[in-house]
């Protein structure tokens, strides 16, 4: 059992405390039974493997009670393809669900690598001035995931980061210069560039900061002059 791990009765979720900052696995429990529904790990803990000690020590804490597992979250779903010995927990019928797709991306040079796992929390386009600037074009394709569903899978010491502001750490490849992805710590959600993810079909459903675009997109889809509501905008849409 991982040190500084516990059950969080009272909040429903695995938690692991690393010097202060927590990481956790939501759940849903019920008589002999258990569903982990939600991973999520703090910016600030990314790249250390806390994500996966998190992981195992969660799935070792299942086994310790004997309950039948159930899994919505796609971080969990994706650890335990990598590591099958946990594959006795599930309920019946509980593994042929579909286990969760990965993407994998990298810089202009290939001296960085890096992966996703699961479904962007949110997919769009955005038309900020800071991403204007720094794509050298109108619009950025964004798809924004889950920190814990970021991982770096080679060259994480070339990887260089600027932030102008708080909001936004963008990062890239301190030897080519190719862009990678812009880490959002409030928003606890990484932009890993659409159009690098192999395979990835981008399937946006909205317009961010609509109010300073350079070109106008007629598609019918909400154009917000800054953010939605939910990523901590005012929610005004403007005409399309």
């Amino acid at each position: 059992m991982a040190e500084n791990f516990r059950d969080d009765e009272d909040r429903s979720r695995f938690k692991l405390d690393v010097g202060g900052a927590i990481a956790f696995i939501t759940y849903r429990k019920s008589p002999g039974a258990i569903t982990l529904v939600h991973t999520e790990v703090p910016p600030e803990l990314g790249g250390q493997g806390v994500g996966s000690k998190l992981g195992r020590a969660t799935l070792d804490a299942v086994r310790a009670e004997g309950w039948k597992l159930s899994v919505e979250c796609d971080f969990v779903r994706s650890f335990m393809t990598k590591h099958p010995e946990y594959n006795d927990l599930l309920a019946p019928g509980a593994q042929e669900k579909k286990i969760a797709t990965t993407y994998r991306a990298g810089c202009f040079c290939g001296a960085v690598e890096l992966e996703v796992t699961g479904k962007p929390a949110f997919a769009g386009y955005c038309h900020c001035r800071d991403c204007q600037a720094w794509s050298a074009a109108p619009i950025n394709a964004f798809s924004l995931w889950p920190s814990a569903s970021v991982r770096i899978t080679k060259g994480e010491a070339e990887i260089a980061t600027f932030h102008k502001t708080e909001n936004s750490y963008r990062k890239y490849c301190k030897i080519c210069g190719g862009h990678l992805m812009t880490d959002h710590p409030r928003m606890r959600l990484i932009d890993v560039y659409a159009n690098l993810l192999q395979g990835f079909v981008h399937e946006p459903t909205l317009h961010a900061n609509y109010g300073s675009k350079m070109v106008s997109v007629k598609d019918g889809l909400p154009k917000y002059r800054d953010l939605p509501a939910e990523l901590g905008g005012s929610g005004e849409v403007l005409p399309d």
